[in-house]
């Protein structure tokens, strides 16, 4: 839709990162329900799919801009949501810290996303991302001390291997 050039082998790639991330999701057969929530989740990925080519389309622009407006247009929309719910505005000292959490999580992580699309395209650019909770995992590993099943081996070759294909 976007036109966006993918080869085969960026196709196999994102097959193989899907397919870890299925494994990571199955426990047993009741697993494989369908519920409203997961529906919303799917919905959102296919709005972050759209929003990554957006963005891609924009990433000539300043970073700084592209992060300032996203910013805003996120910020702006998760408060209108949370008050249209009936929730309060929580104390100064708890906004100031959401401000400087969402500066360091999501406005620097857009501002280096927006760098890589310039080089990379939308569809590599979210491949390398797909790979992010194997990071935040491997962390728990060494903060927790606890040790994954097998499954989560097998789902992090798998993923390794697209992450490969990918970045070539």
């Amino acid at each position: 839709m976007f036109r966006e050039a993918i080869s085969r082998r960026l196709w196999l790639a994102i097959g193989l990162i899907t397919l870890s991330s299925l494994i990571l999701s199955f426990e047993d057969a009741s697993s494989l329900r369908f519920s409203s929530g997961s529906l919303l989740v799917l919905a959102a990925c296919v709005c972050w799919g759209f929003e990554n080519n957006c963005t891609r389309m924009m990433s000539q622009s300043d970073p700084l801009e592209i992060v300032v407006l996203k910013g805003f247009g996120s910020g702006l929309g998760s408060l209108a949501i949370a008050l249209a719910v009936g929730e309060s505005l929580p104390a100064l000292p708890s906004v100031l810290g959401a401000l400087l959490l969402g500066f360091l999580a999501y406005g620097l992580s857009i501002f280096f996303y927006v760098y890589a699309q310039r080089q990379l395209g939308a569809a590599k650019t979210s491949a390398y991302y797909a790979i992010a909770p194997f990071i935040g995992v491997g962390l728990s590993l060494v903060l927790f001390h606890t040790w994954p099943e097998p499954s989560f081996w097998v789902a992090l070759a798998i993923m390794a291997a697209g992450a490969y294909l990918a970045a070539e």
